[in-house]
């Protein structure tokens, strides 16, 4: 009968020991000459039975990969469940060594008690429906795949019997050699070795479900995402950010066979090294894998930095954008807007609008005796459809609320110049051209009144001269205050590090105080913003007056009706102004306050509007107080 027994635990039933439908092995009930105690015994010995069966079921179905590959066959198949069935199969050695133990002992002595297997077989009683469940959760549970198998063994490894626990750690091993592989690949080559999906970087599909082409924005990760899914609980989610970072980053240099400054051998046989090392630990640690990937990240860091500022000539680049994005060129742009004003004025179709604009922007730039052309042809102007089908604050049909400025942006740039990066580059440069071209009009508008036989009018030389002087200020504010200094800010951060990740996190600072110092960013007061527009609009409608052709008493009506509103305007913004400087303490908010309201003008002029309407409300009290 212990032969029997012997082959039942080995998952081969027979005429005593049978399995029946659901699984379970159990004594025929057939067998003779068995007390109700040895019978139970028995049975419990024998559940080992069906848990050995199902496991060596699974590991025989999901350990050759090969074959799982080719047939899509069973579910959550993959390299991370071939290498737990191989972790499997080696901690099964150590039972079929004590099935071999016990038919040594039982061919030496048949008489040898019952309860002498069960003690030799106890142990498995405790590892056995552990390894169950994590199978039945393997093939119950859909997702329990690829790298999440790895956070499935980690908990269960939290166990307090050493036997168990070794086991499962030897397990959580066995797989791990699957994950250090596909890091290798990925940190060495920027490559993603991941046949099932299990891994947590994924390529980005370039289509969607129905065959249209995705747009992408060509930057660090526009060929590869992390799939969070697949990420352990066990390793920091910022680890994983950062091991995203360093085989993008990998990947961008092998995007260029011909880079005069590939990544250095030498590196590559160190990051070899590192990851062989942490495969040989016996366990998973986390703080030395962090270091390690530190490690990496600041050698990859350091690297594309170079790239940057070697092949991309980041700073000319820089340069070029605070020229062009950011006005810095104020001739050009000053007879840009002088020869291209007539014709944005027109309706014209949208294909001829694209090549006139340009033609007569690079006929501005070689007019102003700019010698080097290709700077200004990686620049090219663009209407973008749908920003303002309505009329424009000019109150006139024009296309210029329209006008984007694109940029060639060439490899490795385009990394850091990303589509939400030119879009943020965009938003600055509308706001400071519609700015431009309001400074311009009232420029011209004064030229105006200069020439023999204007007619005088007094009043609107006045708010001609109060706005223009309000919109110089917000120009020299912009271009100064703003602009200059943080862009000196960033060449300065730019110069001290040697880290890419440095240059990204400081120039999306310098975008993000451009923008929130411009009131252009999401978190920036949105009155302010909609104050300067409307200080933009009552320039432009100031400028029209000069040469519109109304009578001159219709004319100096809407000229008070324009001097009143602007002076509300302007009072409100220097309430709001000062309201901000005093919450925010922010040496640019009380900059602009100084600007605008310059020896207090328009707060003493608030003030001194308060006094005489609370003189007005004292006056009218007295007159309205009925006799004594």
């Amino acid at each position: 009968m212990y032969g029997d027994l012997l082959l039942a635990l080995s998952g081969h039933p027979g005429s005593i020991f049978v399995r029946d439908s659901g699984g379970e092995f159990h004594i025929s009930e057939d067998t003779p000459c068995l007390a109700p105690h040895e019978a139970a015994l028995l049975n419990r010995i024998l559940k080992i039975a069906k848990y050995y069966y199902n496991i060596l079921g699974f590991t025989n179905v999901h350990r050759n990969t090969i074959k799982i590959r080719r047939t899509k066959d069973p579910p959550n198949a993959g390299q991370y469940t071939a290498a737990l069935c191989v972790g499997l199969e080696k901690g099964l050695k150590g039972y079929r060594d004590t099935l071999i133990t016990l038919d040594a002992l039982v061919r030496e002595n048949p008489n040898v008690p019952l309860s002498l297997l069960q003690f030799h077989l106890d142990k498995f009683q405790n590892l056995f429906p552990i390894l169950a469940n994590i199978i039945d959760e393997i093939r119950t549970n859909e997702h329990m795949k690829g790298c999440k198998i790895l956070e499935l063994l980690h908990e269960q490894s939290a166990c307090g019997i050493p036997f168990v626990k070794d086991l499962l750690s030897d397990l959580l091993q066995s797989c791990h050699s699957v994950f250090y592989q596909q890091l290798s690949a990925w940190v060495l080559h920027g490559q993603v070795k991941d046949f099932f999906g299990e891994f947590f970087i994924r390529d980005v599909p370039s289509t969607d479900a129905d065959g249209v082409p995705y747009e992408n924005e060509g930057g660090l990760f526009a060929k590869h995402e992390m799939n969070i899914d697949m990420v352990p609980h066990y390793i920091n989610p910022r680890v994983i950010q950062v091991i995203h970072f360093i085989g993008s980053s990998v990947h961008i240099f092998g995007a260029k066979k011909h880079s005069s400054n590939p990544l250095q051998k030498e590196d590559e046989d160190h990051f070899v090294e590192l990851l062989e090392s942490l495969q040989r630990k016996d366990k998973f640690c986390s703080i030395e894998f962090e270091r390690v990937i530190e490690i990496m990240r600041e050698k990859v860091a350091q690297h594309l930095y170079s790239l940057m500022m070697n092949e991309g000539k980041l700073l000319e680049t820089l340069e070029l954008f605070k020229d062009f994005f950011l006005l810095g060129r104020g001739e050009l742009f000053l007879a840009f807007i002088d020869s291209a004003d007539n014709m944005m004025q027109h309706s014209v179709s949208k294909k001829s609008s694209d090549s006139d604009i340009n033609r007569l922007f690079l006929k501005s730039y070689t007019q102003l005796g700019f010698s080097n052309e290709d700077h200004v042809e990686k620049f090219r102007l663009k209407f973008a459809s749908g920003l303002a089908k309505s009329k424009s604050a000019e109150q006139v049909p024009s296309k210029w609320n329209d006008l984007t400025l694109t940029y060639d942006v060439q490899w490795p740039l385009h990394v850091l110049f990303t589509a939400d990066v030119m879009a943020e580059y965009n938003k600055i440069f509308m706001c400071l051209l519609k700015l431009s071209r309001c400074q311009i009009a009232l420029q011209t508008a004064w030229s105006i009144s200069t020439r023999s036989g204007y007619k005088f009018d007094a009043d609107l030389l006045n708010l001609r001269s109060n706005v223009a002087y309000l919109i110089d200020q917000l120009q020299y504010y912009l271009h100064v205050d703003v602009l200059e200094t943080n862009y000196t800010v960033l060449l300065t951060e730019i110069k001290e590090t040697k880290d890419f990740e440095a240059i990204r996190r400081a120039h999306n600072k310098f975008l993000g105080e451009i923008q929130a110092w411009s009131f252009l960013s999401d978190e920036s007061d949105k009155t302010v913003s909609q104050l300067i527009d409307l200080v933009i609009i009552l320039g432009f409608q100031t400028a029209v007056k000069f040469t519109s052709m109304a009578d001159s008493e219709s004319k100096g009506a809407s000229v008070k009706k324009l001097s009143s509103n602007y002076e509300h305007v302007v009072l409100i913004m220097v309430a709001l102004l000062e309201s901000s400087a005093a919450r925010q303490h922010n040496s640019l908010m009380n900059q602009l306050l100084l600007r605008v309201d310059y020896n207090g003008f328009f707060s003493n002029k608030r003030n001194q509007k308060k006094e005489r309407l609370r003189k007005a409300a004292l006056s009218s009290k007295v007159v309205n107080q009925p006799p004594s």
